[in-house]
């Protein structure tokens, strides 16, 4: 045995963790109709996967994007201190007299600098001020400088301002030990910029989660190379890389793979010693070449999902090998693209630290009619054509095509959603909306 296998085979789940998997492994052998809820499936696959908790030293530079794995409380008042949100003049308040033109002697200038350069305000003054710059000492209040008509070293102010007006406080963005960004949120623009001005140079990030994928089927060929007859170019291998790159995401791209029993094994053995998740497309249907399923077992992995009542996608199968997660992808790219995005990438986003998608369905109005079998939910890519008179979404399907055609994927918007047992949908027609 390997030294692959054997750390495969060493770090199985333990019984107790399989309960679920077991009772889906009892289910009929392929080609036997015993299709899972698409909810059930969701709780399965999530039953599988553990958050990291590794951390890593991350330069804000390279931080967005990234989880984050600690959360970062405010060292100081953000502001550090107060400063005009204005361009305009420094005043006293309490000073002006309550006149309708209260008239001032500009006696100096506070530009965006130093604390502790910043001028101190005189009886009868006013002191011209940049936005940024810290309050003279003295000033409660910055009138802007449209509201005032300057006439040499003065101005003659329009209006009396309030108490505070255009001045941003200290401590007014967060007061020390404020949280700025928590542990298991995505880094943003808000939160880069917030974690600047607290003056964080770097960040605890969880570590990247390592994704290993390959394709399989012997008629696949890489782009540019020569087709020959019943051969067909690998389109999966890129659109998974499209929804895979993710700051969060490490991919490790393993290429195609024949339909070889022995190949496979080899290579998912490989991709499981590397990875979080092994991620396949092709090879888990009904078909004489589909060898995945068993492939699986051959490694000693073990299958929590298969055969799942969606359309597309049917055939996704979640499992372990070793101590990574499986998913096996249908081969039709229509098919990989609807089950990555209604069931995998939450697998994925709980494994990074992300917790669960808060991506639901929403009710909206069909504008279309469709047919279709019971039996299995459908996912139909489609467009939001605008609002009714009671804000709700009208929804349109894109022109019919298979589980296998991309170029409508490319032109949605979202998928409609159209429950198992429904049979027919009329314009006009309460249906669920899931925008992608």
């Amino acid at each position: 045995m390997s030294q692959v296998a054997k750390r495969i085979g060493a770090h199985l789940p333990p019984k107790s963790s399989l309960s679920a998997i077991a009772v889906c492994d009892r289910q009929p052998a392929h080609g036997a109709e015993a299709l899972l809820p698409i909810d059930v499936a969701r709780q399965r696959g999530l039953a599988l996967v553990t958050p990291v908790t590794e951390v890593e030293t991350v330069q804000l530079t390279d931080a967005s994007g990234r989880v984050l794995g600690r959360t970062v409380l405010a060292e100081t008042p953000l502001p550090r201190f107060d400063y005009s949100a204005m361009d305009g003049y420094a005043v006293n308040t309490f000073d002006l007299e309550r006149t309708a033109r209260p008239r001032l002697t500009v006696s100096g200038r506070a530009a965006a600098a130093r604390v502790v350069d910043r001028p101190v305000l005189g009886a009868d003054a006013a002191i011209r001020i940049l936005t940024g710059a810290a309050i003279p000492r003295g000033a409660n209040a910055v009138i802007a400088q449209e509201d005032v008509l300057r006439e040499g070293d003065e101005i003659v102010l329009s209006r009396i301002p309030g108490v505070g007006e255009n001045i941003r406080p200290c401590g007014e963005e967060a007061q020390i030990g404020d949280v700025l960004a928590n542990a298991g949120g995505l880094i943003g623009p808000a939160e880069m910029g917030m974690m600047a001005s607290a003056g964080c140079a770097a960040i605890m990030a969880f570590r990247k989660i390592r994704v290993a994928t390959f394709s399989t089927g012997s008629e696949l060929r890489q782009p540019g190379e020569q087709l020959a007859p019943g051969e067909i170019y690998n389109s999966n291998r890129f659109m998974l890389r499209g929804l895979l790159d993710k700051p969060w995401i490490e991919l490790i791209d393993l290429g195609a793979c024949p339909d070889d029993p022995e190949a496979l094994s080899a290579l998912l053995r490989q991709a499981a010693w590397q990875a979080d998740f092994v991620m396949t497309t092709g090879g888990v249907s009904v078909g004489d070449e589909d060898h995945m399923v068993e492939t699986v077992r051959r490694c000693g992995g073990t299958i929590a999902v298969s055969k799942i009542a969606i359309k597309p996608g049917k055939p996704l199968t979640l499992g372990t090998v070793g101590e990574a997660i499986y998913i096996g992808l249908p081969g039709n790219p229509g098919a990989v693209f609807t089950t990555f995005k209604v069931l995998v990438d939450e697998l994925l986003r709980v494994r990074a630290g992300l917790g669960p998608t808060t991506t639901r369905s929403i009710p909206a109005i069909a504008n279309f009619s469709w047919t279709g079998r019971p039996g299995r939910a459908s996912y139909l890519p489609a467009v939001l054509e605008g609002y009714n008179e009671n804000a709700a979404a009208l929804i349109n399907l894109l022109p019919k095509s298979n589980s296998g055609m991309l170029r409508r994927l490319g032109k949605a918007d979202g998928f409609v959603i159209i429950a198992a047992d429904r049979e027919t949908v009329k314009p006009g027609d309460l249906v669920e909306w899931l925008p992608l």
